[in-house]
């Protein structure tokens, strides 16, 4: 008792040697997990906004799909490097690398953010005049019969702003895999600092509160960044400029620096906190007393400099992965990670099969997915916190739930019919309207639902209404009742959606009831001094096999699954219109439930290897004496 007095004496909060006494009331376990919960809500906000506004990001910096995915896996590139060489060196001064990340996490969002200042916005035009700028006479070139080469300046015209501006892309990627190194320490030393701070039991329940608001800032994301898509770039609408408008750009950079400037400060009050808290001695006790560790190997592990720290890295990955139990959970997790990776293209997907706006497809995913996870996390947390289970059994219980929710996958299979037909793009009919799949601008014949692709496809050459707003397409060679309607056929299936979403969101609720188990169990599988150095290489084993390769290669099944490209006049290819859902919503199910089964499977064989009492790492005693509880403070 004497030795873990000394080596946990009372550390005060503040900065070097200013450590006011009025803090105090402060330095608690609970205080300091819900300061740094909400840092971590905002600092997890601008994942959930990029991916809701990459379709704007395309548009703003004529970016093709590839550049976009570029971006989405930047911060992972860079992150898997950081994991496997600065957790070596955060276990001894947890507070100052968690304190000191989230700020580079802040400047890392702020760079992207800084182009709106640079970048260039399409501007309203007179929709009267129809000249060489003119909005309608991109319109035009959706109609059989006009004359493209007039209209072919305008249309360069219009889009040029995109072509400059595509410079500015170079700094998104800097941002994020800066992003990706700041990261990492809240990441792997935060949750090592909780459990230095929580007994066993609490940990779980800490954990759980941890989580919950940490990646409730994901879903909450796309909701707000919805709202924020609805106000104008310059948060001033120009006059004759509607959210209807081709030209209309949302406010996509404040989902990016308002959760910024909010981390920004909650930084430095996270940094006021000490190395060592008063509460981490009773629960040294407590994991000395179960043989979880001793106060030797705590020592060591607290007072490494940062030569040892140097020295001793290797020897303490080549322990690491002679852990069989810890590869095989480690594989399991990269399986898993690859499988919900899916979730890049989740808005893009939902708006595709349920025919829904950009505005309202974040707005939905955030409420019953982001939904979904908070209650499957608290549950998850209660589920730990009932009973000191042994980590073996709660690797059995997060192995039930993972393969519960297996099923519950296949909700999206239930989306909207494609019983209407498609027109192929190119017919005699329309041989000689000189159409392009450079604009997508789909119509309806409600008379045989069929859809085609633009009034050009269909043959059309005349109108009612005007330009900026079309009511009805005639004299349509394509079509046998000679008229078409803006829009695609089939309409909403509102049924069919909700259904699908109660049906994906108790997947979400049940394979997040494990996610806190799955966490504790990290924390005991390893000695108590290779925590953090674990959590390390969990994160570099998830970024480098998980998360960094899964948008390539569902965007890989995605783009297999494309019915029409968007070709521009110089036969460069870019985005894809039209896809064939049917196909590639069962092959996108398929390669979920095969990652999934897989990862379950791996999660298995680390139940069988798993040992029954946690590892500890043998050191030679130090002697300890009072003047050591000053070393590691900030």
């Amino acid at each position: 008792s004497s030795g873990i007095n000394a080596e946990y004496g009372v550390s005060q909060m503040g900065y070097f040697d200013w450590r006011p006494t009025f803090l105090e009331k402060f330095n608690t376990p609970a205080i300091f997990t819900a300061l740094f919960s909400f840092s971590n809500f905002f600092l997890m906000m601008p994942y959930g906004i990029l991916v809701l506004i990459i379709p704007t990001l395309e548009t703003v910096f004529n970016l093709n799909s590839k550049q976009t995915g570029l971006i989405l896996i930047a911060n992972d590139i860079s992150g898997m490097v950081a994991a496997v060489i600065m957790t070596n060196y955060c276990s001894a001064k947890k507070i100052r690398w968690i304190g000191l990340g989230m700020i580079v996490v802040v400047i890392a969002f702020m760079i992207p953010t800084s182009t709106t200042l640079f970048v260039e916005y399409p501007k309203p035009k007179n929709l009267t005049l129809i000249d060489d700028e003119s909005p309608d006479t991109i319109k035009m070139r959706s109609i059989c019969g006009e004359d493209l080469d007039s209209i072919e300046g305008g249309h360069r015209a219009a889009s040029g702003y995109a072509d400059r501006n595509h410079k500015y892309f170079q700094l998104f990627i800097l941002g994020y895999l800066l992003q990706g190194i700041g990261s990492t320490p809240p990441l792997t030393a935060g949750v090592t600092y909780l459990d230095e701070i929580y007994t066993q039991k609490k940990f779980a329940v800490a954990l759980a509160f941890l989580t919950v608001f940490s990646f409730i800032g994901y879903p909450f994301a796309m909701v707000i960044g919805s709202v924020f898509l609805g106000w104008y770039v310059t948060l001033s609408m120009p006059p004759g400029m509607t959210q209807d408008s081709k030209e209309f750009v949302g406010a996509w950079w404040l989902g990016l620096f308002i959760p910024s400037v909010a981390a920004f400060f909650l930084s430095f009050l996270v940094l006021l906190y000490p190395q060592q808290m008063p509460a981490a001695r009773a629960v040294l006790k407590e994991k000395v007393e179960k043989g979880i560790t001793t106060v030797s190997e705590k020592k060591s592990e607290l007072s490494q400099s940062l030569l040892q720290v140097t020295r001793t890295m290797v020897p303490t990955f080549k322990r690491l992965l002679r852990n069989r139990a810890l590869d095989f959970l480690i594989i399991g997790d990269v399986l898993f990670y690859l499988q919900a990776g899916i979730n890049s293209f989740g808005p893009k997907i939902y708006e595709k099969i349920f025919r829904l706006k950009q505005t309202e497809v974040g707005k939905i995913l955030g409420f019953f997915h982001g939904g979904g996870f908070v209650i499957g996390v608290i549950l998850g947390g209660l589920l730990v916190k009932k009973k000191d289970w042994h980590p073996k059994k709660l690797l059995l219980i997060f192995l039930i739930l993972s393969l519960v929710s297996i099923p519950f996958l296949l909700g999206v299979l239930l989306h909207c019919p494609t019983t209407e037909s498609r027109a192929p793009v190119s017919e005699q009919c329309n041989s000689d309207c000189s159409c392009t799949t450079e604009l997508h601008d789909p119509v309806c014949d409600t008379t045989t639902h069929t859809t085609y692709f633009s009034p050009c496809y269909a043959g059309c050459h005349d109108f009612r209404g005007n330009l900026s707003s079309v009511e009805l397409y005639t004299n349509c060679t394509c079509v046998p009742t000679g008229t078409v309607v803006p829009g695609e056929c089939g309409g909403s299936c509102g049924n069919r959606m909700w259904l699908s979403l109660v049906i994906t969101t108790t997947h979400t609720v049940i394979k997040f009831a494990g996610f806190v188990a799955n966490n504790v169990i990290y924390q005991r599988v390893v000695a108590e001094s290779d925590r953090t150095v674990a959590q390390g290489l969990r994160q570099f084993a998830r970024k480098a096999f998980g998360t960094l390769p899964a948008p390539l290669l569902f965007g890989f099944i995605i783009d297999q699954h494309c019915d029409v490209w968007r070709t521009s006049e110089d036969g460069t290819v870019g985005n894809c219109w039209v896809y064939d859902l049917d196909t590639m919503i069962m092959w996108l199910c398929v390669a979920q439930v095969a990652l999934r089964l897989l990862s379950c499977g791996f999660y298995f064989l680390c139940y069988l290897a798993y040992p029954d009492k946690t590892p500890i790492m043998e050191v030679p005693e130090i002697p300890v004496d009072n003047e050591s509880s000053a070393e590691g403070q900030f």
